[in-house]
């Protein structure tokens, strides 16, 4: 299938600037400064790793690193914090003691709940300006986005 390379081209440049003016925005509505200062305590990065062990079970740190595209050395300090913190643990792969994986804990679980909850507040908060159609929409707009930026993973 043959791409017109101005419309591409166009839509690159559209989708730049989209996203230079989206982010401060979904920053300021959605990650306000007690998400990362109030109940939940935890760097943005923090809670994006354990949410995704949440969802994942457990993860190998070369894991977590290539899908946060965080280097090894970085990994370390983020993963002792959470198990420090009772969040999870390292367990070593029993057919080969080389790999560790990051598992988490029912604490870990609990504190991805309260996560949620201060995001649905956050999300309370601007969603009663909206209707429940464009609420509809941000949805699946979040959805056709998550999906096909999983493709070039």
């Amino acid at each position: 299938m043959q791409k017109n390379t101005n419309v591409v081209s166009e839509h690159r440049e559209k989708l730049a600037w989209q996203i230079l003016t989206i982010a401060p925005v979904l920053k300021k509505r959605l990650f306000r400064p007690d998400f990362e200062q109030g109940a939940n305590q935890l760097p943005l990065s923090y809670a994006q790793v354990l949410a995704t062990l949440n969802i994942e079970q457990s993860m190998t740190v070369t894991e977590i690193s290539e899908r946060f595209d965080i280097a090894k050395p970085n990994i370390t300090p983020l993963i002792d914090r959470m198990i420090d913190a009772g969040y999870v643990k390292r367990v070593r792969n029993s057919t080969d003691r080389r790999v560790v994986h990051i598992v988490i804990l029912e604490k870990g679980r609990e504190k991805v709940e309260e996560m949620v909850e201060s995001l649905k507040g956050a999300i309370h908060g601007w969603s009663s300006e909206i209707t429940d159609e464009d609420m509809a929409r941000v949805t699946d707009a979040i959805d056709v986005l998550s999906s096909i930026l999983a493709k070039g993973e």
